[in-house]
């Protein structure tokens, strides 16, 4: 973790949005420049400036004026930034006594709490092979770390993106987890203390925490007489019970005030349109789809699955908790409606429940350590596991990868493919993409938009040949239709080509220019190809791009070409565009 931190990602000394205090990390330490250095917590003055200086986010959507008072309301519960503050006080003494602006983000502050992050995460992984200690052998307990945190994206949420909520929820779920099987040993008021904090904290880091709070009522329960006993422990040790049931409450006293004091409610929804479809949770789309497939993108965890069966067989008390647990996560994290987390590296918001699958994983590996020979299948599937996650972390960072709307066509592309070329990203939107040598071609449409009669994209700013080109700017929805004929006997494939400059790269997809194919029979679409052209494009050059589709068998009149341009503002310059057929 140290390692990648330090050399291959340095995230605190890069610019805009790839810093360490970037888009939803902007949110959740939102709070602290503005109450300790701005002391502006209601209107946030001070934003436009950091925005100006820092460009830290695309859109400012971290926080927003509230309906009913006007003051400025976090959209992120305040739980990372009193676990950032002591990092924050460093980042802030040091920023004070050096010639950094002490304004909260520059590069002190930054790196402040990217190391702490990292800090907090070796806190995480200490407590949880503590926790694994209590029932396996150190061996198995050491490799169940080293595959959780190499071998799953939880290196990514560390090392890169520590201060993400998931890292932090992990570590205070592992406290949680060994301070609860302590406290069952030995009943004690500073356990409990210990464990009332970290479920408040939990919950304030991410409001769906709040299962952890099952840890210490339910871990080790296997059976009703169980359950008699746990009553009655828990009876005899009410005021313990109570002592860390008010630890919770102080924490979230902190979320509940802040609430009070902006928008005069003690309770506030801040996620607005965003909530769960508790009826028709996305399963299959969080488990194996290429978009964001948990077992896709973290398939080492294959072996907590499995592990079930094993945990069952070796320590059956804590099996019900651990597969109970685990269901009920997974279903709250495949009802949130963004089931896809933004940008995320795989499954991100599964990352705080490894705590607990460290312990069906660890029982998997207890029993493949009595196998023969079969435990070498173990070993090169962990290997290649490990592999993968630290080829695709790498290519999620620059390299390719795409973290938000990966499809399988394009996954495969770069798959173990350290230098995908800028073309293949098309396969984002299409599956077909012609490879190999071109035969029987055929140019059946140029357009060098040389002519101006009446075609409001003609501009003489820029060309890639002769003076003028079209210019997409934002002024006009739809480019003018080209509408071609093709002979009923053409070749099977078609491509469309053009020039294209970038002045400044449309980041937000639903905004990016498209290219747009359709195939239509009495004006009836009977193929259509959407290309999104800035998916495969540098800024300030002239690029060569190009879509390949199959030419439909079922027959067609005309073939209509045009661009869409949904409400950006870049400018995009097109030039020569060809239609050729080929074999």
């Amino acid at each position: 973790g140290i390692i990648v931190a330090a050399t291959f990602y340095p995230k605190w000394q890069k610019p805009g949005t790839e810093a360490t205090l970037s888009w939803d990390v902007m949110g959740y330490y939102l709070y602290l420049p503005s109450a300790f250095i701005y002391k502006d917590l209601i209107q946030l003055n001070f934003k436009d400036e950091i925005l100006k200086s820092y460009h830290p986010t695309g859109t400012f959507y971290q926080a927003y004026p509230h309906p009913k008072t006007g003051q400025y309301v976090m959209k992120y519960p305040i739980g990372l930034a009193l676990l950032y503050l002591p990092f924050f006080a460093l980042g802030h003494i040091y920023a004070l006594t050096s010639d950094y602006p002490p304004d909260g983000f520059s590069l002190p502050y930054q790196a402040a709490i990217s190391w702490g992050s990292l800090f907090f995460a070796f806190i995480g992984l200490w407590f949880c092979q503590k926790a694994l200690r209590q029932y396996f052998s150190n061996i198995i307990s050491g490799i169940v770390i080293l595959l959780i945190a190499l071998a799953t994206n939880y290196l990514n949420y560390t090392a890169i993106d520590g201060a993400m909520a998931h890292n932090w929820g992990f570590t205070l779920l592992a406290i949680l987890l060994y301070y609860t099987i302590k406290w069952y040993e030995q009943p004690s008021y500073g356990k409990s203390i210990i464990i009332g904090l970290c479920i408040g904290l939990a919950i304030l880091v991410r409001p769906t925490n709040i299962i952890g709070a099952l840890i210490p009522i339910f871990w080790g329960l296997k059976n009703y007489p169980a359950l008699q006993e746990r009553i009655l422990l828990f009876k005899n040790n009410w005021k313990r019970l109570l002592t860390a049931l008010l630890s919770v409450i102080a924490v979230g006293s902190i979320q509940l005030m802040y609430w009070k004091y902006i928008t005069d409610d003690w309770i506030f929804y801040t996620y607005n349109e965003q909530g769960f479809s508790w009826l028709k949770p996305h399963v299959k789309n969080v488990l194996i789809s290429y978009r964001k497939g948990w077992l896709i993108y973290t398939p080492i965890m294959l072996l907590a699955l499995i592990g079930f069966r094993y945990l069952h067989k070796y320590h059956r008390s804590i099996f019900p908790f651990c597969l109970g647990f685990f269901l009920l996560n997974f279903y709250i994290v495949s009802a949130w409606d963004v089931w896809g987390y933004g940008g995320a590296f795989g499954q991100r918001a599964l990352i705080e429940s490894y705590t607990v699958l460290a312990f069906p994983m660890a029982a998997f590996l207890a029993y493949v350590q009595q196998l023969g020979w079969q435990k070498w299948l173990l070993v090169a599937f962990s290997t290649f596991c490990l592999w993968l996650n630290c080829f695709q972390t790498w290519q999620a960072h620059g390299h390719g990868f795409e973290t938000e709307a990966m499809t399988k066509a394009y996954y495969w592309r770069i798959f173990a493919n350290p230098n995908p070329t800028d073309l293949d990203r098309k396969l984002l939107d299409t599956k077909e993409d012609y490879q190999g040598g071109r035969k029987n071609v055929e140019q059946i449409y140029l357009n060098s938009f040389e002519e101006n009669v009446g075609n409001e994209l003609s501009s003489d700013r820029k060309a890639k040949s002769g003076k003028r080109s079209w210019l997409i700017d934002g002024q006009i929805e739809f480019s003018p239709a080209l509408n071609i004929k093709i002979n009923a006997n053409a070749p099977k494939w078609m491509r469309v080509a053009a020039d294209f400059f970038l002045v400044s790269k449309e980041w937000d997809i639903w905004k990016m220019t498209q290219l747009i194919v359709e195939f239509r029979k009495e004006n009836e679409i009977i193929k259509k190809r959407v290309v999104r052209i800035q998916r495969q494009l540098s800024e300030n050059a002239w690029q060569k791009n190009w879509t390949d589709m199959k030419i439909p068998a079922t027959d067609f009149d005309v073939v209509k070409v045009y661009f869409w341009n949904p409400n950006s503002q870049k400018e995009l310059y097109i030039d020569d565009l060809t239609i050729e057929i080929y074999e």
